[in-house]
């Protein structure tokens, strides 16, 4: 299978690989940062499993990437070190807490109930939780049994460098 380009036909694989290493020269993909899966691949270019592994395997040759089984395919020699990606709950405590810093939310403040950071963030309930357990621990909320959780005083902040 092949797609048309400037100069003809452009077999796919070469299409994959070329769209692999122009992710990584404007930084879309970093070193130690893991590839999209096969199947994410494959799916994004129209392409079997097959023609994505060729793609991949011209990418290992020239040491554009490592593969870990059964882990995938990362950007950059095998002693980069990985990049690991936040976990949902992760996203959402780092947005709550960049909205706390720019003052989004006042100390004392109550935060949007749980439902409504569901329908924020686009994640379940547990993810909200977990998030707002991580706010917790890192001190820049309370919560309150049955009223709501809140934003903690400025001075129990975690100090950032």
């Amino acid at each position: 299978m092949t797609k048309r380009g400037p100069r003809g036909p452009v077999p796919i694989y070469q299409v994959i690989v070329n769209a692999i290493r122009a992710d990584i020269d404007n930084g879309v993909l970093r070193a130690g940062q893991a590839l999209p899966t096969e199947a994410e691949l494959g799916e994004a270019h129209g392409a079997s499993r097959l023609t994505v592994r060729k793609a991949l395997a011209i990418l290992r040759e020239e040491g554009v990437i490592y593969t870990v089984r059964p882990e995938g395919s990362y950007v950059g020699p095998e002693d980069a070190p990985k990049i690991r990606e936040p976990w949902p709950f992760e996203k959402v405590a780092a947005a709550v807490a960049e909205g706390i810093k720019r003052g989004g939310y006042q100390p004392d403040e109550v935060l949007p109930s749980e439902t409504e950071m569901m329908e924020e963030h686009g994640v379940a309930k547990k993810t909200v939780r977990a998030a707002l357990a991580l706010l917790r621990e890192q001190g820049w909320v309370y919560t309150v049994p049955a009223i709501g959780t809140f934003v903690a005083s400025r001075d129990k902040w975690p100090t950032t460098s």
